[in-house]
């Protein structure tokens, strides 16, 4: 399979929109990615603060 990436005279409206487009998606996963990352270790303060306190 191959791609046509001739824009024509579209390109230089076409092409900055869709590295525009990859980078907000990047930066979308890797918030994401973060932010979840970042919870997991306040869900696990918090269950190893909760067994400590039932001790």
């Amino acid at each position: 399979m191959s791609f046509d990436f001739d824009a024509g005279k579209y390109a230089p409206y076409l092409w900055p929109a869709f590295a525009i487009s990859a980078l907000a998606f990047a930066w979308m996963i890797t918030s994401s990615l973060l932010m979840a990352r970042r919870w997991r270790r306040e869900a696990e303060r918090l269950q190893a603060e909760l067994e400590s306190s039932k001790s």
